[in-house]
């Protein structure tokens, strides 16, 4: 049986990217991202909780991949936008590159 903890990082790295993926348009809050996360993943969007994608935007700017700033939201309150930074940029071009490789390797072992 899997283990928890490897099915835990296996989806960290690829939440990462996902989220990565979703900036890489231009900015975006959170709500936002979840949004767009949700619409390209349909019937998987529940793999992205409101409780697990704050703490990986923090960990991202926190790491240097992503950088933010505020601006006043519809309703009052203002809603802080992240954007890819230089870093993550080179990040996530990495990190689609090793996603590419592994569903090769998994294309050509697995599913073939």
């Amino acid at each position: 049986m899997a283990n928890d903890t490897t099915d835990e990082q296996i989806l960290k790295g690829l939440l990462d990217t996902l989220v990565m993926h979703v900036l890489q348009d231009g900015p975006n809050y959170g709500f936002g991202i979840r949004e767009r996360l949700d619409h390209v993943l349909g019937t998987d969007s529940g793999m992205v909780k409101e409780a697990t994608l704050y703490p990986l935007l923090h960990r991202l700017e926190r790491n240097g991949l992503l950088a933010s700033h505020h601006e006043p939201g519809e309703r009052g309150s203002p809603r802080k936008y992240y954007r890819l930074t230089p870093d993550g940029k080179a990040f996530l071009a990495r990190r689609v590159a090793e996603w590419r490789r592994v569903a090769a390797l998994l294309h050509r072992t697995i599913l073939d």
